[in-house]
C-alpha cells in the first residue's frame, strides 16, 4: 500500500477535531503527538495497512490497518511468534526509509513506551517531555540498531521497549545527579527529595554493588515492575517458566538481604 495517504479526516476514535494542546494548554507531548501521527495514517480511504496473514498464520488475509492490527497483536489470541513476524515486517519498513512505517511502529508500541514512562515517573523530577522523548529517542535508537538478519530469533517487542525503558532511566538517574550536586553548591536551592527508594533505582544501586547482575535486575524489573508475566519472558528466553521462577527467587533474596544490611541505604552518586 502507499505509504503516504490524506489524513485530514478526524481519527476513528475521535470523532470531534484531534487534539492540538496537552496538559500545559501549549501542545502535545512527544508521545501524544506520535500517537496523533499515528490515528492520522490510519484514518481515511486509505489507512496504512498490510496483510499480517502473509507473515504468519491465524491473523486476518487482508490488508488489516495497523491501529486494527495494534488491537490484535494486543489480544492474548495472538501467539508470540505472530507478533515478532509483525513486529519484523514493521521494523524492515522502518528501516527502509518510510517515515510513514516509523510512525507506524511507534503508534504498535505506545503501550509499552507509555509503560516505560509511567514506570519512570515516579523518580523523574525534570520535564515530562523530556523523559518522553528520551524514552522514544531510546525505541527508535534501538530500532535502528536491530540486525535486520536476525529479526525473527529477536524478542523485538520486548528488547525496543526495553531499551526505551533504559534510556529514559538513564536520563532519570542523570537529572537526579544533577539536582543532588545542585544541592550541595547551593543551599539556598530546596530540591526535592532523591527518589532513591524509587524501585528503579534500587535495583540499578544493587547492580553497581554487586548484588545483582544486569540480566537479574532486568528480570526482576520486567516481572515485577513491567507485570509482565514469567512465562512470556520465559519463552522469550528460550527457558522454561520454572527455571525463570528459581531464577528470579533467588535474586529477589539477595536484593532483600542487601537491603536488610543496609548495603544499598545509600545508593551514592550515578
Amino acid at each position: 500500500m502507499p505509504d503516504r495517504h490524506a489524513c485530514a479526516a478526524p481519527a476513528r476514535d475521535c470523532p470531534d477535531a484531534p487534539e492540538t494542546a496537552g496538559p500545559d494548554g501549549y501542545g502535545l507531548g512527544p508521545l501524544d503527538s506520535a500517537d496523533a501521527a499515528f490515528r492520522a495514517l490510519v484514518t481515511g480511504p486509505r489507512p496504512l495497512a498490510l496483510n499480517p496473514a502473509r507473515l504468519a498464520p491465524g491473523l486476518p488475509d487482508r490488508d488489516v490497518p495497523l491501529d486494527e492490527l495494534k488491537a490484535l497483536l494486543l489480544h492474548p489470541s495472538a501467539s508470540a511468534r505472530a507478533r515478532n513476524k509483525v513486529w519484523a515486517e514493521l521494523v524492515r519498513r522502518a528501516r527502509a526509509d518510510r517515515p510513514a512505517w516509523v510512525i507506524g511502529l511507534v503508534g504498535i508500541a505506545m503501550p509499552g513506551l507509555r509503560r516505560a514512562v509511567a514506570a519512570l515517573s515516579a523518580g523523574w523530577r525534570g520535564d515530562r517531555e523530556d523523559l518522553e522523548s528520551e524514552v522514544l529517542a531510546g525505541f527508535l535508537a534501538a530500532m535502528r540498531g536491530l540486525d535486520l538478519d536476525d529479526l525473527d530469533a529477536v524478542p523485538l517487542a520486548s528488547r525496543l521497549c526495553w531499551a526505551a525503558w533504559r534510556a529514559g532511566r538513564a536520563l532519570a538517574y542523570a537529572h537526579a545527579d544533577w539536582a543532588s550536586r545542585r544541592r550541595d553548591l547551593d543551599e539556598s536551592f530546596d530540591a526535592p527529595a532523591m527518589p532513591w527508594g524509587h524501585p528503579d533505582f534500587v535495583l540499578a544501586a544493587a547492580v553497581r554493588r554487586g548484588v545483582l547482575t544486569a540480566a537479574q535486575a532486568e528480570l526482576i524489573g520486567r516481572s515485577r515492575l513491567e507485570r509482565l508475566p514469567l512465562a512470556r519472558i520465559a519463552a522469550e528466553l528460550g527457558v522454561t517458566r520454572s527455571a525463570l521462577c528459581h531464577r528470579r527467587r533467588g535474586a529477589e533474596a539477595r536484593l532483600v538481604r542487601a537491603i536488610h544490611r543496609g548495603e544499598l541505604s545509600d545508593p551514592g552518586p550515578f
